[in-house]
């Protein structure tokens, strides 16, 4: 049975690309960043206040304006809607212009893989992976399913018999990280019960009250459930255990399956930035990567500095289409 391949199969591969730009980083500004921005920066987010992208970039806000990483003014600005295609779309439309850059993550990818946008991320032009992001599998303290391989042997007897609850959309991240851990226990995932949420947090609320079996999704938005006791993690898809709250958690390797899912959050500014402009963001991004405060915040959201610079982003960027186009096609959503 052919295997499903995640979008974040590689690991080790982007281990070695954030290590290699961060030393270079730590050893010396970029080169020739000779141009700088002369008027705002608006930092664009393809979603509604709240949500991650959105807390990211207004975590970088402050940081960068902070530690005058940037002198402009920097303002965040939310266009929700249509899978991202209406915030990138906008970006896109800035041909050149390096006072706009935009936060992305897998969404950017799949949405145009599943012909939800046309704008493919080379239209852009990427600039920084700034953090990785796992997916973890939640339930009910008194569950009967105790860890991940409870899960799979139900799902092997009954793949129906089972609710995953997830946020928002079908074919996104989430829903790649469940027909990840299906498909790698040889389950069809187009088999699976799926509830769409419109947010995270209504997943939470979701499996608090029981109304699903299991919820996927950040395992930060799940820790304070979970440092309470009101909830419980059954795996996720890092590649090694998490710290804090979720320190005892463990990983789908770990119980036997290859089930590897990264949602990367990073910056794209429009296409045609020429290489002042480039070199300028690359400086800026490096520098807030390896500032305290931004190291501070990916502890406790449990996010893991993943910085890669623009010419590795681009690089990581081609293998992340390849393989989500992969995971997509499993799924049934690839056009």
């Amino acid at each position: 049975m052919k295997r499903m391949r995640s979008g974040t199969r590689l690991p080790g591969f982007h281990s070695l690309l954030a290590a290699a730009a961060l030393a270079v980083a730590t050893v010396a500004p970029v080169a020739g960043a000779d141009w700088a921005p002369t008027e705002a920066v608006e930092i664009v987010v393809a979603a509604s206040p709240g949500g991650g992208n959105d807390n990211i970039a207004r975590v970088m806000q402050k940081i960068m304006q902070n530690e005058r990483l940037v002198e402009a003014p920097l303002n965040v600005v939310n266009k929700p809607g249509a899978g991202g295609a209406i915030a990138f779309g906008y970006v896109g439309e800035r041909k050149g212009n390096g006072h706009y850059v935009a936060v992305a993550s897998n969404t950017l990818l799949t949405s145009h893989i599943a012909g939800i946008s046309k704008l493919h991320y080379a239209d852009l032009t990427p600039l920084a992976v700034m953090i990785n992001e796992y997916i973890g599998f939640v339930v009910k303290p008194d569950s009967p399913l105790r860890d991940g391989r409870d899960l799979v042997a139900r799902l092997k007897s009954d793949p129906a018999g089972v609710t995953f609850g997830m946020a928002s959309a079908l074919g996104n991240i989430n829903h790649i990280a469940i027909g990840t851990v299906a498909r790698a226990a040889g389950i069809d995932p187009k088999k699976l019960k799926i509830v769409v949420f419109r947010g995270s947090g209504q997943v939470m609320t979701a499996a608090l009250g029981g109304h699903v079996d299991v919820a996927v999704g950040p395992p930060s938005v799940a820790a304070r459930h979970v440092e309470a006791g009101k909830l419980r993690v059954l795996a996720i898809t890092s590649p090694k255990r998490l710290g804090g709250v979720l320190a005892e958690a463990p990983t789908w390797k770990e119980l036997g399956l290859d089930a590897l899912v990264v949602n990367w959050r990073g910056v794209l500014g429009p296409g045609g930035l020429n290489g002042s402009q480039t070199a300028f963001w690359d400086r800026v991004f490096s520098r807030l990567a390896r500032t305290e405060a931004w190291n501070e915040r990916l502890r406790k959201s449990l996010w893991e500095n993943a910085y890669l610079g623009s010419r590795e982003t681009q690089q990581y960027l081609k293998t992340q289409y390849d393989d989500l186009k992969q995971a997509l096609t499993d799924l049934g959503f690839a056009r």
